[in-house]
């Protein structure tokens, strides 16, 4: 008796050890989760349009500062040195541009759906192999850019001025990684102000570098500061959580071959892509001269604005064009053609301003010798307004997963566009190189949209009516704003304040849309709107 009652004591007693380990084990896990949920934020992001629109309305603030900060600084650069130097300063930073191909591939594009998905621990192992691929991007972009002046045989001046502008590409390419962090959560403060702070250290730098030395060596280390600056803030709201989920301190390299052959297309064609907006500078500086280059790429700090309107409304739409692709397809046909008109309607609201004071705002801002690049000037903006569009219709295409044609759409854009340039630049100089850009823009635009109809299984994408609509007002008050400045002397920038406002007027008036009016569409709507 005595022996079955230990024996059923024991049996207790280890039953109790059991349920209190049981219960120890979940309560340690219980507080794992909480800790984690503290570190990461919430598993599942706000992508909601009212989100989308705070960050654009944000990005589109910064930026605008940025490329005023920007647009002083070049300025001040153009004013300061001779036309050959500024060719030369145009030319190395045009070539790192072009580095793009190699340090961006498209990955941030396809990496930027992983990091949508709602496991904290997945995407916290997806953002640091992306952080580290795009650090090896960046070194091997690096290697390249000071091996291509020093092979071609540049002058030492701009191969000693590469190796340190150079540095911008080590550090841009993983900050671009933060920013994709940052734009999987549409928490784009942080990188505005970044981004912001970093423009405003450049122009400090700029202003003190014309003052004391403005040599070109000199002038190209504020360029690098800047990044320097724009990444440390980034990296201190990554490390608060801000961003989502933190990098894990273990890096899985095997990831790098995934992320890679995921973004092949997308990679080949933004590779030739790039390749297409920066080889017409390259052509220019081998078939023309250096003074060329200066001034067909004071046009580029004009249309650098609309692209950087395009890339502040596209880069939130594509955080909801991923989440809504493929079960909310009627979202997602709602919020594409409203990026459409969005961006159509700022396209031509900057044409009608600039066009008509084209020669007037260079000799204002550059001095009377680059007033020689208006007609190159106006032509690079319209071929940005399309670029916009083109910009878009990529990002439709990537959402949602249709973007395998996107190389031969490159490649044959690069072609026509290195023929066009072959065939005029030795007989127009840069304005060749500038009617190549838009003849190349708009079949771009065209192919791109094309595709778009043809593969996706959404119908009414393309907002036919309104893109009319728009263009032939704008149109109108182009030719309308050309004629009160050259024709009747009125005052150039009363027509630049005036024509845009005119513009938006007419199309605001007019149902654009489905009956809609422009007010109706852009008009905030509550919670997931």
């Amino acid at each position: 008796m005595t022996k079955r009652r230990q024996s059923a004591v024991s049996r207790v007693s280890e039953r109790e050890f059991a349920e209190l380990r049981q219960a120890a084990v979940d309560k340690f896990e219980r507080e794992s989760l909480e800790r984690a949920a503290k570190i990461h934020g919430p598993s599942v992001p706000e992508l909601t349009a009212n989100a989308a629109r705070r960050s654009t309305v944000i990005m589109l603030a910064s930026r605008v500062a940025v490329a005023a900060m920007g647009w002083i600084g070049s300025v001040l650069i153009a004013r300061s040195i001779s036309p050959e130097q500024f060719g030369q300063f145009s030319l190395i930073f045009g070539l790192l541009g072009l580095l793009s191909v190699i340090t961006d591939l498209g990955v941030g594009r396809v990496v930027l759906a992983k990091l949508v998905e709602s496991n904290p621990w997945d995407v916290s192992l997806v953002t640091s192999a992306f952080i580290s691929l795009r650090i090896a991007l960046g070194l091997f972009g690096y290697v390249l850019a000071v091996g291509y002046v020093w092979v071609l045989g540049y002058p030492a001046d701009v191969v000693e001025a590469t190796a340190i502008a150079g540095l911008v590409v080590v550090v841009a390419t993983p900050s671009h990684a933060l920013s994709v962090m940052y734009q999987s959560r549409l928490r784009m403060t942080y990188v505005a102000i970044a981004e912001g702070l970093g423009q405003l250290v450049q122009l400090i730098a700029t202003i003190a570098a014309v003052l004391w030395n403005p040599v070109l060596v000199v002038l190209v280390l504020p360029a690098v500061a800047n990044e320097v600056v724009a990444a440390v803030i980034k990296i201190r709201g990554v490390r608060k959580g801000i961003a989502g989920p933190r990098p894990s301190s273990r890096v899985q390299f095997r990831r790098w071959r995934e992320m890679l052959i995921e973004a092949i297309p997308l990679s080949i064609g933004f590779a030739f892509v790039t390749l297409l907006s920066k080889v017409d500078v390259l052509l220019l500086g081998k078939l023309d001269t250096f003074d060329s280059v200066g001034l067909y790429t004071i046009g580029y700090k004009f249309a650098d604005l609309l692209s950087i309107v395009a890339i502040t409304v596209v880069t939130p739409v594509t955080t909801l064009l991923v989440s809504a692709w493929p079960d909310q397809l009627d979202v997602f046909r709602q919020r594409s053609r409203e990026a459409f008109i969005v961006l159509t309607l700022m396209g031509s609201a900057a044409l009608v301003a600039f066009w008509p004071a084209a020669t007037e705002v260079l000799a204002l801002l550059y001095g009377s010798r680059f007033a020689a690049a208006d007609t190159s000037t106006r032509l690079l903006v319209l071929g940005t307004c399309f670029s916009m569009l083109t910009q878009l219709g990529l990002m439709v295409l990537v959402a949602s997963g249709r973007h395998r044609t996107y190389p031969w759409i490159a490649i044959g854009g690069l072609v026509i566009n290195v023929v066009i340039n072959l065939v005029l630049i030795p007989r127009m100089s840069f304005n060749g190189a500038a009617i190549a850009t838009v003849a190349t823009e708009i079949l771009l635009f065209a192919a791109i949209w094309i595709v778009v109809f043809r593969t996706l299984p959404v119908r009414k994408l393309f907002p036919a009516v309104p893109f009319t609509i728009i263009s032939a007002v704008c149109a109108g008050v182009v030719v309308l704003g050309t004629l009160c400045v050259e024709r009747f002397g009125i005052p150039w920038l009363a027509v630049s304040l005036v024509a845009p406002i005119m513009m938006i007027g007419i199309v605001a008036m007019l149902p654009i849309s489905d009956g809609k009016s422009l007010t109706s569409l852009v008009r905030p709507r509550g919670g997931n709107a």
